[in-house]
């Protein structure tokens, strides 16, 4: 009886002492996972006939859950827990399922497990049959237990999020002292001193690529250092082999990782890079600017390994180191080495891998270049035109006098002898009464001299009738010519004397200009440039403003070598004569002309103009 007892104590204390670790766990754990393997573990022990349970994380793939503590032990096959676990999750709600709908079945009871309105996980177990005043405690002791998870997880999330918030603050600290530098290699100089303080590091440096080769280019507190010595070609085979994977290497010394770190990746650079400079650990993160590495940093310890918070730093410093270095390297550069680099850039997206935008359009643009240098086409020199008719007469004034009437006026048309204006003639006529009158004296006076036989008489008297008669014709003429006629059938171009009714006008003075219907000729103005393709007989055509969708064929007729200056440029006027001519044109019209002056390549179509300028400007500047 006392041997049962004393058996029985022994039992007891074991329980309690087991408990007791598990609540300094719990209270105090050193990972995520044996938090969740203590909590499970006392939650699983308090809830009366539980036979299983699990809690389940999402894993850092989308939409997946993986175990992160199981009870009793992890050998059992719990996927028969995997549905009522999905409806959990799905319905963020806490559910109650019998797999054999009977009173006496064992229950399957899941909890999500909700931070911040994001389910994160679920807590899932087996508990042996029980009536449904013990399935709802069940609930509540289970929905008690989950807030110290949820606790749990939300203070891991705020110390994650602290954490990445320094982690980004230190490193913008150094992006910050690596811009205030002006120089390439002082900004590398200050970055390798602050990146060594920062992470205690033994010695940092950076390597930069040129291409595919790798030079040394700073050390931390070495503001000079020999670049053919040993230890240098150690640095940078150690870089090389980063920068040939592209991915960061770690090494260590053997002691350190048979001390619980992981195991060292094969890097024989780096480990005699170790045995050259006595370093604990090294760590080499590819400096990457795009798809293309640029450069690398190493760090070395001498007094403990790089901790995964300071793997996560020096991550951080190389996605954005790699933008300030290639915008120093960039503004260091020349015109030749800047050129050079855009060249390189645009054959890599040319001929390089990626980049199909860029290859089609250079296609594209390869195949409309050598369209353009091969196909020909019609060059037609264009002009500014006017249209005029083929003579043009002047209605003038025949002698001094005053405006009586005016018929007509610019537009109008206009019929052979047809009475354009009138000038007043009342004082012609007066003046032909007058040597009319003196005409029949004379007349009447020579003939009672040559009665009476006076020789000198009749010769002075002949004479006086000869002069009267004369001014009397004179006068008559001029009465005729009051009425100035049209010359002509046609249109009047110029001239409008409505509102010069009474005016005086001077003798020779152009009252209208008229010019024959349906007979005109084309005056074009040629740019001094274009003269030279142009030569007599070129067709054309044009097209005027009023009626431009006619154009109308022409040959160039005649061209005259005198330049008139406008805008600041020299025209040659250039006529033609029309083909065909048009019912609406009228003289005076005006609009482009093009005169056809043969096959050229399109290439030089579009770029002669611009070659003839480059030639006349190298000429005029070069000695």
């Amino acid at each position: 009886m006392t041997s049962s007892n004393s058996d029985k104590q022994e039992a007891s204390s074991g329980v309690a002492a087991d408990e007791a670790a598990l609540w300094r766990v719990f209270i105090s754990p050193r990972s995520d996972e044996d938090f969740f393997h203590a909590w499970l573990t006392l939650l699983c022990r308090q809830l009366v006939r539980v036979n299983t349970g699990v809690v389940l994380l999402q894993s850092d793939e989308a939409g997946t859950f993986q175990p992160a503590a199981i009870w009793p032990h992890l050998a059992r096959d719990l996927s028969f827990l995997a549905a009522v676990a999905q409806r959990a999750l799905a319905e963020k709600r806490g559910i109650v399922h019998r797999p054999d709908n009977s009173p006496g079945a064992a229950l399957q009871v899941a909890y999500p497990l909700e931070v911040s309105g994001r389910v994160l996980g679920a807590v899932v177990l087996e508990a042996g049959a029980r009536p449904d005043n013990e399935v709802q405690a069940l609930l509540r002791q289970l929905h008690w237990g989950v807030a110290w998870v949820q606790d749990f997880i939300h203070c891991r999330e705020l110390a994650s999020a602290e954490e990445k918030t320094g982690r980004i603050g230190s490193v913008m600290e150094v992006i910050a002292t690596a811009l205030r530098q002006s120089a390439l290699q002082q900004t590398l100089f200050e970055t390798a001193n602050q990146v060594a303080r920062i992470l205690n590091c033994s010695r940092v440096s950076f390597g930069l690529a040129t291409g595919n080769t790798l030079r040394m280019a700073a050390f931390s507190n070495a503001a000079w250092f020999e670049k053919d010595t040993t230890i240098v070609k150690h640095y940078l085979a150690a870089m090389e082999e980063a920068m040939d994977r592209l991915a960061p290497v770690s090494w260590m010394q053997p002691s350190q990782e048979a001390s619980g770190s992981e195991p060292n990746q094969p890097a024989p650079a780096h480990a005699s890079l170790a045995q050259e400079g006595g370093a604990l650990c090294i760590h080499s993160a590819p400096l990457k600017q795009g798809a293309t590495c640029i450069g690398v940093i190493t760090l070395e310890r001498d007094s403990e390994p790089f901790t995964p918070a300071d793997l996560a730093w020096i991550d951080a410093l190389a996605g954005l180191l790699p933008s300030v270095i290639a915008l120093k390297q960039h503004s260091e550069q020349g015109y030749a080495g800047k050129i050079r680099e855009d060249t390189g850039k645009l054959l890599a997206r040319l001929f390089g891998p990626r980049h199909l935008v860029w290859k089609f359009g250079s296609a594209i643009a390869l195949l409309l270049m050598a369209s353009l240098a091969l196909i020909e086409s019609d060059y037609r020199v264009s002009a500014k035109m006017v249209v005029e008719g083929e003579v043009q007469r002047a209605a003038v004034v025949p002698f001094d006098g005053f405006v009586l009437d005016s018929h007509v006026r610019a537009g109008d048309t206009v019929k052979e002898g047809q009475i354009l204006c009138e000038l007043d003639d009342r004082d012609l006529r007066l003046e032909q009464q007058k040597w009319a009158g003196e005409s029949e004296q004379h007349s009447r006076e020579l003939r009672e001299a040559m009665a009476g036989h006076n020789s000198t008489a009749v010769q002075v008297l002949s004479a006086q009738l000869q002069q009267s008669e004369a001014q009397m014709k004179l006068a008559s003429a001029r009465i005729s010519r009051a009425k100035i006629t049209s010359p002509f059938d046609g249109v009047v171009i110029t001239g409008d004397l409505s509102q010069l009714i009474g005016s005086p006008v001077e003798q020779g003075k152009k009252l209208f200009e008229i010019a024959p219907l349906h007979t005109y000729r084309i005056i074009l103005q040629v740019d001094e440039r274009e003269l030279r393709h142009v030569s007599l007989g070129q067709p054309g055509k044009l097209v005027i403003t009023g009626i431009a969708g006619e154009p109308v064929p022409f040959h160039v007729s005649q061209i005259t070598p005198v330049a008139s200056a406008q805008d600041g440029r020299n025209f040659f006027r250039v006529e033609a004569k029309l083909e065909q001519s048009s019912a609406q044109m009228r003289p005076g019209m005006e609009g482009i002309g093009k005169i056809s002056v043969g096959e050229r390549r399109l290439w030089w179509i579009l770029t002669h103009t611009f070659t003839d300028w480059l030639r006349l400007t190298l000429w005029t500047w070069l000695p």
